[in-house]
């Protein structure tokens, strides 16, 4: 078959056990994989393989992002992608926002690490994302602020105050928001945001909902509201986003 003939070939000329290692060392329960310069898949674990769509590794080989995911998450896969390739710098437990197969908001920890050949050139990266909600690793100090994330994730929707999310962790207001900007480096009232746009984006892209339903079903107050915060974390505006990415 092709595709796992251009497998083979790339693995023959890749020459980074050390780099590997590393990436093995961040398992069990992650997605895993491997890329070419082009940013096309060469190797990955049955987990991302799933998260793909995809029952078999053969099936994603030679295949990008963009043919997985919404235009937004692979445009922004690719921009670190391409960060890592050009300059030789890893990227290394990157806490970001992204949603799981199912469509629900998680928190991930990213690593990234490029690939080099015999020769010493850069031909490709390796890559782990680890589900810091679900996957029950232990990663503090990002797990002692679960209950906080998972109520935020299925609370989004509605009203939601700093107390409520300090009492679950047992601590003042105070307290509670310099813990979680210094685990997060942002403010939860900033989380709790940028879980509603995200989730926001996925309803844009995936719905035919009037823009007004989706600002109301992911907490916010009015229409302008929304507008005024979506554009300011994506840089346009919702019919913006939709058009761009949906047509």
């Amino acid at each position: 078959m092709e595709s796992m003939k251009f497998k083979t070939d790339f693995l023959k000329r890749m020459h980074s056990p050390q780099q590997m290692q590393l990436l093995f060392n961040h398992l069990p329960d992650v997605y895993f994989f491997v890329k070419d310069l082009k940013g096309r898949f060469v190797m990955a674990n049955d987990t991302f393989v799933r998260q793909c769509g995809a029952e078999m590794e053969a099936e994603i080989v030679g295949k990008t992002d963009f043919d997985y995911f919404p235009m937004g998450r692979a445009e922004s896969y690719v921009k670190d992608d391409h960060f890592v390739m050009e300059t030789g710098e890893s990227i290394i437990d990157r806490v970001e926002l992204a949603p799981d197969p199912g469509n629900s908001i998680h928190w991930f920890i990213t690593t990234k690490v490029p690939l080099y050949s015999s020769e010493g050139e850069i031909i490709g990266l390796a890559g782990t994302a680890r589900d810091i909600t679900r996957a029950g690793l232990a990663l503090r100090p990002y797990t002692e602020m679960q209950e906080v994330l998972e109520h935020v994730r299925d609370n989004y929707a509605n009203s939601i105050e700093i107390k409520e999310l300090a009492a679950l962790m047992h601590l003042s207001i105070s307290q509670f928001e310099r813990r979680f900007r210094k685990v997060f480096q942002i403010s939860p009232l900033k989380h709790i945001m940028n879980v509603r746009i995200r989730a926001a984006s996925l309803l844009l892209t995936t719905t035919n909902d009037t823009i007004a339903a989706i600002a109301l079903d992911c907490g916010f107050y009015d229409h302008s509201h929304f507008t005024r915060n979506f554009r300011k974390l994506m840089g346009v505006s919702p019919r913006e986003f939709r058009r761009q990415y949906v047509g």
